[in-house]
């Protein structure tokens, strides 16, 4: 299997979360599969037709403010056969392409691309140690399990001025969770809320200072005035950039928002945190989208990943 050069996602973050003085996140994430699977030599040595087809398994997600559906690509292929909603996503997990690719996000039937990166690529996570470079890890990897979002930008590409939305790229840790437990994993979409803090009802934290672009918990990616990260960040793997907590499973559990600087309650209009069903062995991601002021979408979305469920969508 050949090995490329990683590309990093520092350009993405940037662009996301602005330039100066700031704590940049990196968000490539959760795989279920061991490395093992990438074995070169145990791939090649089974006969070319008896080889599995290689390729990344990816939830797609609309997180964006924007009403409108969208579809997601790889390169200039459609990965999507039907236009996910806003606060949707796939069913399941799509097959993509792997390595170096650039995944790319138009809305309805139109062509132009709201987002657009390119992501990768290496066979196995693994983090650039030249400081010479912009170091970060790589992106959709053959037999992992991925969750891409689209989710609005905060500050317009000069580049690609089109280009209205970002993408945030994680990894899908689909372990069973322990007996009588549910995973799951907390981010803040929303452009304009402060940081948050996730809680039970009452105040109980679950994560606690979630800023916008960002997962419950994760590995902070440190950047310099130069846009250089560290040659080693302490904590980082797949793991720890869109982790999964495990917590109590239950049924009608109600959580809460607080702002994570004065722990005031964040109402959601429609109460969005309430009556939430978290199944034992099962794995979720919860997060909060739409604009904090005056917007009747500002709303908490639970999405369910399950490994079995390879969508055909």
């Amino acid at each position: 299997m050949k090995i490329f050069k990683i590309l990093s996602q520092s350009f993405l973050r940037k662009e996301l979360l602005g330039k100066r003085g700031l704590k940049f996140l990196i968000l490539t994430g959760l795989t279920s599969v061991s490395l093992s699977a990438c074995n070169k030599a145990d791939y090649l040595d089974i006969d070319a037709g008896a080889r599995p087809a290689l390729s990344a398994k990816v939830k797609f997600v609309n997180a964006r403010v924007s009403p409108g559906a969208v579809q997601f690509w790889d390169f200039t292929r459609q990965v999507t056969s039907t236009a996910i909603i806003r606060n949707g996503s796939t069913p399941g997990y799509l097959d993509t392409q792997y390595g170096k690719v650039q995944y790319n996000v138009t809305e309805g039937t139109g062509t132009t691309y709201k987002a657009s990166y390119l992501f990768g690529g290496s066979s196995i996570f693994v983090q650039e140690t030249d400081k010479a470079s912009f170091a970060g890890p790589n992106g959709p990897i053959a037999s992992y399990y991925h969750t891409l979002f689209v989710v609005p930008k905060l500050k317009s590409s000069k580049l690609n001025p089109g280009n209205t939305d970002s993408l945030v790229f994680v990894y899908d840790d689909l372990s069973v969770p322990a007996t009588g437990k549910a995973k799951i994993r907390f981010a803040n979409f929303s452009p304009d809320a402060p940081k948050l803090n996730f809680t039970y009802e009452g105040g109980t934290p679950v994560f606690t200072g979630v800023g916008y672009g960002s997962f419950g918990d994760q590995t902070i990616i440190t950047y310099d005035a130069n846009g250089k990260a560290p040659a080693n960040i302490p904590g980082l793997s797949w793991k720890t950039l869109g982790p999964f907590k495990e917590i109590p499973a239950g049924t009608g559990l109600n959580f809460e928002l607080r702002n994570a600087q004065t722990n005031a309650l964040i109402t959601l209009p429609n109460n969005s945190l309430s009556n939430i069903n978290l199944e034992a062995g099962k794995i979720y991601t919860i997060f909060i989208s739409g604009a904090q002021s005056g917007n009747a979408l500002f709303s908490a979305t639970v999405i369910k990943h399950t490994k079995e469920d390879q969508s055909s969508q």
